[in-house]
């Protein structure tokens, strides 16, 4: 498992410039795995029984210019892209976009915003100030189970990256190139609209999207064109009768089709009816599915007008992956729980701001924005961590259940959980420190616990 570990590390050192940063790389990524508090970049110091003197070159090494967070994770997703247990549909990876909200209440804590809280809890404000996060993930499968690995984040901010919703998809179509191959993007009912399928069109048969419609999804039936003896005066017709599809439950009924699939992991009978409508929106045509399973009524749509209807339903049953995703990532691991600041930032107040509100202006901007990569750098690294405990989960199941060494109320099976291959790997590199193991990962960082021998090389970080 070490072993496979450190040919995963060595994969990504292309990312980094220097050889002290690539270092510096290796113990926050042990540092995420072993730590026991998720209070930021400290948190790694106490883990690893570093210095003192490791903690302002551990920020560095976030803020330092040595290393791209884009480019380790092109050489992520190449890793990934070399796996076999990537999930295939029809030939086709499986992705999956989404967003996700991280509450700050730092005063100098960069490109943050008054977003809304979607959650339907009584207790949580209406109106927060936080970081709205868009992620991307791809479905790996082992034995019966699936994991959503990520493969990219960034902070969305509209005056750069435009739509939060064309900008998913734009981003899952330069992935789907890069790792050469076709793509299903699975989506929810937020980027059930217009532009989402028009940007994807833009990648030809390269990606197709798969996502809820809204309930209020009304589509057209194609045009009857009348033979006449000559032609009649103005454009053809472009739609026909209107359909308001969640009526259609009751209203064809008879028409509905029964069938098995699987759905969130059990097989069920289900009653679905497939048509292709023109949606307005596009003026195209697009194949909707109306859904009855033992969860309730759904309609879904897709770009593939002969993507076979189960497929589609158990393509975003899938989709619940990345909610999964990014539950690990804040709780388990607390890749949310940065606490990066800029001094050239003037204090903002904590309440949420009115819309139209001028954002803080920082006296300069170019080290504010080192910081917003900073705190991008700190995720990418969360997600690099994410993604390599789930590959150990698929291939050293029975060897993480005895590194482990916890009680379970409910036992994972075959495949253990997240928690669980964390808890392992970090069982072994306590015990490698203590026992001075051989392999270059613990030697690299047992160099790091004495800074008096390597205070010069430690300088060498950023």
């Amino acid at each position: 498992m070490i072993e496979y570990l450190e040919n995963l590390l060595e994969a990504m050192r292309p990312a980094f410039s220097r050889r002290a940063t690539f270092a510096w790389f290796v113990v926050a990524f042990a540092g995420f795995v072993a730590r026991s508090d998720t209070f930021g970049v400290s948190s790694i110091v106490r883990a690893l029984w570093l210095a003192p003197l490791c903690y302002p070159n551990l920020l560095h090494f976030f803020h330092s210019t040595a290393w791209s967070g884009a480019h380790l994770l092109r050489l992520w997703r190449g890793w990934l892209a070399r796996e076999e247990r990537l999930y295939r549909v029809d030939g086709r990876i499986v992705l999956i976009g989404d967003h996700t909200k991280s509450p700050k209440d730092g005063r100098r804590i960069p490109a943050l915003e008054t977003l809304h809280q979607d959650s339907e809890t009584a207790s949580k404000p209406s109106f927060f100030r936080g970081h709205h996060w868009g992620a991307l993930a791809v479905l790996l499968r082992a034995g019966k189970k699936f994991f959503a690995t990520p493969l990219w984040a960034e902070i969305h901010r509209e005056h750069l990256h435009g739509s939060r919703a064309t900008r998913i998809v734009a981003v899952a179509g330069e992935i789907a190139r890069e790792m050469r191959s076709k793509a299903w993007l699975v989506l929810d009912a937020y980027f059930a609209v217009g532009p989402v399928f028009e940007t994807a069109a833009k990648f030809n048969d390269n990606i197709h999207i798969v996502t809820r419609a809204k309930k209020n999804v009304v589509a057209y039936m194609p045009p009857v064109q009348k033979k006449r003896s000559s032609p009649k005066k103005g454009r053809p017709r472009i739609y026909g009768k209107k359909l308001k599809l969640h009526k259609l439950f009751d209203k064809q009924r008879d028409k509905f089709l029964s069938a098995t699939a699987v759905i969130y992991g059990e097989r069920e009978t289900v009653r679905c009816l497939s048509l292709e409508l023109v949606w307005k929106p596009i003026r195209r045509t697009l194949r909707f599915i109306l859904a009855e399973t033992s969860r309730g009524q759904i309609v879904l749509m897709t770009s593939d007008l002969a993507a076979d209807p189960l497929t589609v339903i158990e393509l975003y049953c899938g989709r619940v992956g990345i909610e999964t995703l990014f539950d690990a990532v804040k709780n388990t691991l607390g890749g949310m729980r940065y606490h990066f600041w800029s001094k050239y930032l003037p204090p903002a107040s904590r309440r949420p701001a009115r819309k139209g509100t001028p954002a803080p202006v920082s006296a300069k901007p170019e080290k504010t924005e080192n910081t917003v990569a900073a705190i991008e750098k700190f995720l990418h690294v969360q997600i690099i961590v994410t993604g390599a405990l789930q590959l150990l989960a698929c291939r050293f199941g029975s060897q993480i259940d005895v590194a482990a060494n916890c009680w379970l109320r409910t036992p994972c099976g075959e495949i253990p959980s997240l928690f669980v291959t964390r808890t392992a790997l970090a069982n072994i590199i306590r015990t490698h420190l203590i026992d001075f193991a051989k392999d270059w990962i613990t030697q690299l960082i047992l160099q790091k616990q004495n800074p008096r021998k390597n205070h010069a090389h430690l300088q060498k970080a950023a």
